[in-house]
């Protein structure tokens, strides 16, 4: 009777695990797969527990399936309640994790980190980059690396690319750049693997990153983003190509309909992504990846993976969105 009421039990188990799978891939409902949104789920594995111990017919919570089932709650348990306690923690100071520092100012081909000398203060260290707009650039291919910063998008109307950069460590950033027919290719990267991780009391990055662009030529723009913020609003911008690749961050771009066809590749692990596209523009997204929540404004699921906009074949200008996530949130909104 026991090792009935045992496979019944676990039978059920699974057909409900099952369908909450299924569901999800069938885009029936959206769950959180995260670890830490199951971990939150193990005052239930205490209940199945109990019922288990109630099905046995000795009435005894001393069983193997009952032992099992607590043994995996007691550490999901242990993780939520330190998980929540830290989170509360870090939302009443400031702290920072800090990586070695070079503090040499030249990378190993010699490119200077920064057009001025950095400038420090009591609060960190300031430095100002720029490329000047010259005629004939047609094209600019932009690659943007760093990590563990606030970065945001303004106009530059002098110049073809700025940075201004605030930063709670001296090792900065490195400003390259190369010009082969009519295409101008600029690099910002973070100068080597060094990093400050460094929150304020309101639990924001401390480290903040303004990049200027001039909205005269097409953009070809690739970002690697390990772990941070990015506001970019593109309206305005010609960006045909936008590549966007992270650790762990917080994304919202804006795009806007100045180029005709849009490739938009997003390649996360822990990420919450938000892409705003014109309705005037055909969106299509195609997704691949395994335990990532989406919300999708106005989309209709074509086939597996395959989201678009209602007209998407017939539409003048199209937004192709290629993302390739791990346990990550993308949200499309239409404006």
């Amino acid at each position: 009777m026991e090792k009935r009421t045992s496979n019944i039990f676990w039978g059920a188990v699974l057909i409900v695990v099952g369908i909450l799978i299924l569901g999800t891939n069938l885009d029936w409902f959206d769950l959180n797969w995260s670890f830490g949104g199951i971990a939150r789920f193990w005052p239930l594995l205490l209940i199945l527990a109990g019922v288990f111990a109630f099905l046995n017919r000795r009435r005894t919570i001393y069983n193997a399936t009952s032992a099992l089932l607590i043994a995996f709650a007691i550490p999901l348990g242990i993780f939520t309640c330190v998980d929540d306690g830290v989170n509360d923690w870090r939302g009443d100071h400031d702290w920072h994790v800090d990586f070695d520092d070079d503090d040499d100012d030249d990378d190993d081909n010699g490119n200077h980190r920064a057009i001025n000398p950095d400038s420090s203060s009591s609060d960190g260290y300031k430095n100002f980059y720029s490329v000047p707009l010259a005629a004939g650039i047609t094209e600019t291919k932009l690659k943007i690396g760093g990590g563990a910063a606030e970065f945001d998008l303004e106009e530059s109307t002098t110049n073809l690319f700025e940075a201004s950069t605030h930063l709670q460590y001296r090792s900065g950033y490195v400003l390259t750049e190369d010009l082969a027919n009519g295409v101008k290719t600029i690099e910002f990267e973070q100068k080597g693997k060094k990093g400050n991780f460094h929150f304020d009391s309101d639990n924001n990055f401390d480290n903040d990153v303004i990049i200027k662009l001039n909205k005269s030529p097409v953009w070809d723009i690739d970002m690697g983003i390990g772990a941070g913020e990015v506001d970019f609003d593109f309206t305005d911008y010609k960006v045909k190509k936008l590549n966007m690749n992270s650790g762990a961050a917080d994304i919202d771009v804006k795009l806007g309909d100045k180029v005709d066809n849009v490739e938009v590749d997003i390649n996360s692990g822990v990420t919450s992504v938000k892409l705003s596209v014109p309705e005037s523009v055909g969106c299509e997204l195609r997704m691949d990846g395994a335990l990532n929540s989406k919300d999708l404004d106005g989309f209709e699921k074509v086939r597996d993976g395959v989201w678009q906009t209602p007209g998407f074949e017939n539409a003048a200008k199209k937004i192709k969105v290629d993302a390739d996530a791990g346990l990550s949130s993308i949200k499309i909104v239409r404006y």
